[in-house]
């Protein structure tokens, strides 16, 4: 009958509580049961109380055998165990309750701990409360009752204190097991990550280590293929056959500067984009060897753009650059490149807005294959864009998609 039935429960806390509410029952069905017996013969007045409380803890223990659950014990457990308390320091006059108290408080300590903060909290104002009315009602009277107070009903007292503050030690040896027990999975949880995050952090830094060193045998290739290309030029007569070749070089020498800029980065899935495009408009000027120089201004509001949107973009630019340098610079003036690239960081598309303050040559500047590949870039990024010329330059307007943001 009082052997701890075999529960389910895989959680250390459920297991302590069930336990705590078991282990109570039993005490309370034991303890009562002893002091009805008694309290008959030496405080008829109080029987019905200790009788009731232990017919209530006999059907809690029924309850928990069957069922293999506390809550439900739990709640009804303090529930009437709180009435049964309040009903005693009310209706029973002319006696001490001094206990009654301490059986309060031990009631708002097991529901903090089996019902949680909630009920915890709702039993304890119910206690403060009724300690409060007691004192200012009924302790006066309770202090005039000393001096009548027999040796039976002091060893009675003595006997029900001593069961109270057990269950109430009780319930505390509890709270600090389960506490302990919780600062030591605690513990050895967080040893684990520590291990975890060290494992992840180490294989994380050799794999920064390679992508890096990818990154710059990638960079170190193109430029080999670009030195290859221009020892190739410089033997080629045809100025229009050199005009390709420096296309391409122009072309391998963005997407080297991608990876470059990728391994020189602490985040490699990251690139400071204003930076990158501020050097590679720099480098494609320079490149052209043009005598005047040419002013750029780049606004960027877009906080980053992942490999595979970005090389289409950068190879875009390239070819609007190269166009701009070789057929709308011609007049004396000052020369202004202008690219804005925005776009807020959760929408699926960006704008790229491309202008150049130059007078263009149309006559010179037939459909070329860099225009072609141009709309070839666009539509890999699912895009499109107008191209408008006017008398203050050539402006390009892109609506274009991104790939992938890291």
């Amino acid at each position: 009958m009082f052997s701890l039935p075999k529960v389910d429960y895989t959680d250390n806390y459920d297991l302590a509580r069930f336990k705590l509410t078991w282990t109570i029952n039993v005490s309370l069905v034991i303890g009562l049961f002893v002091m009805s017996i008694i309290f008959s013969f030496v405080e008829p007045r109080f029987v019905i109380h200790y009788g009731l409380g232990f017919v209530l803890s006999v059907v809690g223990l029924i309850r928990m055998k069957s069922k293999k659950s506390y809550r439900e014990v739990a709640l009804f457990l303090s529930v009437f165990g709180m009435s049964l308390v309040i009903s005693s320091i009310f209706m029973v006059q002319g006696a001490l309750h001094y206990i009654e108290p301490f059986w309060m408080l031990n009631i708002s300590f097991y529901s903090y701990f089996t019902l949680g903060k909630k009920w915890g909290n709702i039993f304890l104002v119910i206690t403060i409360l009724t300690i409060v009315i007691y004192f200012i009602s009924s302790l006066n009277d309770n202090v005039m009752q000393l001096g009548n107070f027999r040796l039976s009903q002091t060893l009675m007292l003595g006997v029900e204190f001593t069961v109270c503050v057990l269950i109430m030690g009780y319930i505390i040896f509890q709270f600090l097991t389960t506490t302990a027990y919780a600062e030591g999975q605690f513990r050895s949880a967080n040893d684990e990550l520590e291990k975890e995050k060290s494992i992840v952090e180490s294989q994380n830094q050799e794999k920064t280590i390679l992508l890096k060193e990818i990154h710059h045998r990638v960079k170190n290739n193109l430029q080999v293929i670009t030195s290859l290309l221009k020892i190739q030029a410089s033997r080629i007569n045809s100025e229009e056959a050199k005009a390709s070749f420096d296309s391409a070089i122009k072309r391998i020498m963005t997407m080297s500067l991608i990876h470059q800029r990728m391994y020189e980065r602490q985040n490699l899935s990251e690139i400071e984009l204003e930076g990158y495009f501020q050097s590679l408009l720099n480098d494609l000027v320079q490149s052209n060897q043009l005598e005047d120089e040419i002013k750029t201004e780049i606004i960027i509001h877009v906080s980053k753009l992942g490999v595979k949107t970005l090389v289409p973009v950068a190879l875009i630019i390239t070819e609007l650059v190269s166009n701009s340098l070789k057929y709308a610079f011609s007049e004396n003036g000052e020369k202004v490149i202008r690219l804005e690239i925005c776009g807020a960081e959760k929408e699926e598309f960006f704008d790229l807005k491309y202008s150049d303050n130059g007078k263009w040559r149309e006559n010179e500047h037939p459909e070329s294959f860099g225009l072609s590949l141009v709309e070839s870039l666009t539509n890999q990024l699912e895009g499109s864009f107008d191209r408008q010329i006017t008398d203050d330059g050539t402006s390009y307007n892109f609506k274009l998609v991104k790939i992938e943001t890291v």
